[in-house]
């Protein structure tokens, strides 16, 4: 409830910002309204492009400390690596084969930081794809859980596209975990609220 009531707040603190800072949006006598009105409506359209920036990187951030505690060379006990404990699996499917356990454990610099991120996004872009048939659950509530975009992404990077799949198409009767006993309705209900459209 506290992420939710953040998200909504930087809403409005953005749209303060754009009220409180007359002079870049108040236009001459000669100016027309929809030219004002323009200028209006692109102040609005950088603000949400701003506030989805920061939502995005608090969620990325806090998934990497509830993955690894942000310890971007952390190796944890089934052999996921980084900060967002990537499978080897993972790491080659979506082109980086060159990056194995084996090279990470002995030299981190292997799979530096941003080259970890960018694969991170591109985990996130192949997950959403696999998942645009489920988006229509999103505002629905199953088993007490939200269904959210932010949810459905978190949820995704711990089991799979699938388990969010197999969660949202059972009504929460199938609800995965992964080896460490964590649940795909864990995460979904833990990141369910960030402001990711």
């Amino acid at each position: 409830m506290k992420k939710e009531i953040f998200s909504a707040n930087m809403k409005i603190v953005a749209l303060l910002i754009i009220f409180m800072c007359p002079m870049q949006y108040a236009s001459a006598p000669t100016k027309s309204f929809e030219a004002r009105m323009d200028v209006f409506r692109f102040g609005i359209k950088v603000s949400e492009e701003r506030i989805h920036l920061l939502e995005f990187s608090r969620f990325v951030n806090d998934l990497g400390r509830r993955e690894s505690g942000n310890n971007w060379q952390s190796v944890n006990c089934i052999g996921c690596f980084g900060e967002w404990q990537f499978a080897e699996s993972t790491v080659h499917y979506l082109g980086y084969k060159h990056i194995t356990l084996k090279k990470f454990m002995s030299d981190p610099w292997t799979f530096p930081p941003e080259l970890q991120k960018k694969v991170l996004e591109s985990l996130i872009k192949v997950n959403l794809v696999l998942m645009r048939r489920y988006e229509s659950y999103i505002g629905d509530t199953i088993n007490g859980v939200p269904i959210t975009k932010s949810g459905m992404i978190a949820a995704a990077h711990l089991g799979g596209a699938k388990s969010v799949k197999l969660f949202l198409s059972s009504n929460g009767k199938l609800d995965k975990a992964d080896v460490l006993g964590t649940r795909v309705s864990h995460y979904m209900l833990k990141f369910g609220f960030y402001d990711l459209d």
